[in-house]
């Protein structure tokens, strides 16, 4: 899944906030603060994804594809309880979709693909990330902030070297306790799992 296409034709862009908000097509522009350090639960079908901190406390979903017409069938929808938000990216074109999630720099991340690529960069607190097929990244370039952390692929492989760890094949996992408070998880069922450093 590394070779998914960058050269998308169409942008636009929805500022996620309180309630509930459905936007179809990425074609509308609403904006209220999330928390610092709350929960968000993020659903995705089928795409390219990145999942950034962001300079504020917004939640904002930015969309790519090949045609306004592919953006219109789109659906993005939030909804806001209290300290917890759920997204959820739906009806995504079936070749040359992709979007960017960012976030406050401190949220707690649950994260479910139902297939293509995630990466997620340095968001500071805990990650649940799973996908069906393709491809995680997930940036950890302060290991020692993670206490429980755990990955598995049914068939892939695992490439962490940040916790000395390279594993491929058939039922492949990795679990360890180290000093930090966060938790993190990433379980996929076809593909590759990484975990980055600092470069």
């Amino acid at each position: 899944m590394k070779g998914l296409s960058v050269g998308l034709a169409s942008f636009c862009f929805v500022s996620l906030f309180s309630g509930l908000v459905h936007a179809q097509g990425c074609d509308g522009t609403a904006k209220q603060e999330f928390i610092s350090g709350g929960k968000i639960r993020i659903h995705m079908e089928a795409g390219g994804y990145r999942v950034a901190p962001g300079d504020s406390d917004n939640i904002v979903v930015s969309c790519r594809a090949n045609s306004d017409y592919e953006l219109k069938e789109v659906k993005v929808e939030i909804q806001r309880s209290g300290s917890t938000a759920e997204v959820h990216i739906s009806n995504t074109p079936s070749n040359n979709f992709r979007a960017e999630i960012e976030v406050p720099r401190r949220s707690n991340l649950w994260i479910r693909l139902s297939a293509g690529e995630m990466v997620v960069e340095d968001v500071e607190g805990d990650k649940n990330v799973q996908a069906l097929a393709g491809r995680i990244q997930i940036d950890v370039p302060h290991p020692e902030q993670y206490g429980h952390r755990d990955a598995s692929v049914t068939t892939g492989s695992i490439e962490a070297g940040v916790f000395d760890v390279s594993k491929g094949g058939l039922f492949r996992s990795f679990e360890q306790d180290g000093p930090g408070k966060y938790r993190l998880h990433a379980h996929l069922m076809t593909g590759e799992i990484e975990f980055h450093g600092k470069d």
